[in-house]
């Protein structure tokens, strides 16, 4: 069927293509004032990737958009998690409000009604984002006020769903943390006790073998008085040796006051050496540089690099502790409401006017559907051109009632034309 014979054929059939027309039309007018209206509440959050009060570069700012496209769809996926629609349930106690669990379609009294409620709630609840950084949430309802008040709980709920999630992992880092540090500090403990021990001993061992040149000792004047009595006493005893004779009781005496002498004089030197020795072997173990033996310097070296690794995984331990124990206290987020929803003033669904340009449009097709499937069942001969398109090999012999004015394809012939076949009967 070309385009003029389906025109012929529609004007032929008009009444029928109205008829259509107006019937879905009618149908789509009224289906649209009986359908129940709901309005839709929609609040803007604005996800942010640098976050101002983290220590750590965790979250370093996106730069690949691939990133930030994964990061946003992330956070979408958080807000239209059903956690979050609970936290809503649990702030809005929506479980104890009838009316609010009408307008979401869910029973008052029903099993597991929490969980219904949580599904009915993200079923109308959408979350779209762009290329931009702000995340778009909406809630549909049939009651405004209803539907911008679940909306703001949806957001106020993302952002401290986003809040649980950040600091809860690092508290429990920051008391893991903790609890290493105590065996850590234990263990670097032990090691510089054990390097200090060592020192000591070293020291004294040094110090041992000379210890007249000690500074603690040449300064001591109580040892130096010693020294000079018992040079004295050798003196005066090699004196008595000449006068007297070994064997005389006054040389005898003096043999006796010098080894007196000697005596105090080691006993007062060893208490200043063990002092001197207990002073360097400290500080040598503190500053890391101390007199070494050649035979125990490998003993020495291990126990100081122990010390360093001991020192080295503290410091590590502790820094990682200080950061995780200042996130676990973070306040805020980087996720910050834009917009918050407000009751809209018009109803979301229906779309009256969009329903009636569809309904327009569908009426438009059914009807000359419904006009092709008539003419096709009932085939017409209007012109020569539909005589000619059903056998092109038979002669066309007149032309009944031809009027050489030309008629519209929908105005019809003229009416001399309609006049130009008599009557049947």
């Amino acid at each position: 069927m070309s385009l003029r014979q389906f025109l012929r054929a529609l004007r032929a059939r008009r009444r029928v293509f109205v008829v259509a027309l107006v019937a879905v039309v009618l149908a789509a007018t009224l289906a649209s004032l009986m359908t129940r209206k709901s309005y839709r509440a929609t609040v803007a959050l604005l996800v942010d990737a640098k976050d101002e009060q983290s220590l750590s570069d965790a979250l370093r700012p996106l730069v690949l958009p691939q990133e930030r496209v994964s990061y946003l769809q992330t956070q979408v996926d958080i807000l239209t998690s059903p956690k979050v629609a609970r936290q809503v349930v649990q702030d809005l106690r929506l479980t104890e409000n009838p009316a609010a669990l009408a307008m979401l379609g869910v029973q008052p009294r029903t099993d597991r009604r929490d969980d219904r409620l949580v599904d009915a709630l993200l079923q109308q609840f959408k979350a779209e984002t762009s290329q931009s950084s702000v995340i778009q949430a909406s809630f549909t309802c049939p009651d405004a006020r209803l539907a911008a008040t679940i909306a703001n709980a949806f957001a106020n709920a993302y952002v401290n769903t986003m809040l649980e999630l950040r600091v809860a992992p690092t508290r429990k880092a920051a008391a893991w943390f903790e609890e290493q540090l105590k065996g850590l500090r234990a263990n670097l403990e032990e090691a510089q006790a054990k390097l200090a021990a060592q020192s000591k001993l070293d020291a004294q061992a040094k110090l041992a073998q000379n210890p007249d040149r000690l500074p603690e000792v040449m300064d001591n004047a109580f040892i130096q008085q010693l020294k000079a009595d018992v040079l004295h006493g050798e003196a005066k005893l090699q004196q008595l040796a000449t006068e007297y004779g070994v064997n005389h009781p006054v040389y005898r005496r003096q043999v006796s006051e010098n080894q007196s002498l000697r005596a105090r004089l080691q006993a007062e030197m060893r208490k200043v050496v063990a002092g001197a020795a207990s002073s360097e072997g400290l500080a040598s173990a503190n500053r890391g540089s101390h007199l070494r033996d050649p035979r125990t310097q490998p003993l020495e070296q291990v126990l100081t690099r122990n010390v360093e690794s001991a020192e080295r995984a503290y410091d590590t331990a502790m820094q990682r502790y200080v950061v995780s124990q200042v996130e676990s206290r973070a306040s805020q987020t980087n996720v910050a409401v834009l917009n918050p929803a407000v009751a809209p003033l018009a109803a979301y669904r229906p779309n009256i006017a969009l329903n009636l340009a569809l309904s327009l449009i569908s009426g438009i097709a059914f009807g000359g559907i419904l006009v092709v499937l008539l003419e096709m069942q009932d085939r017409r001969v209007r012109t020569p051109e539909d005589l000619l398109s059903i056998n092109r090999r038979l002669p066309l012999l007149a032309v009944l009632g031809d009027d050489r004015r030309p008629a519209g394809l929908l105005t019809g012939p003229p009416a001399t034309v309609l006049r130009a076949l008599p009557k049947p009967g």
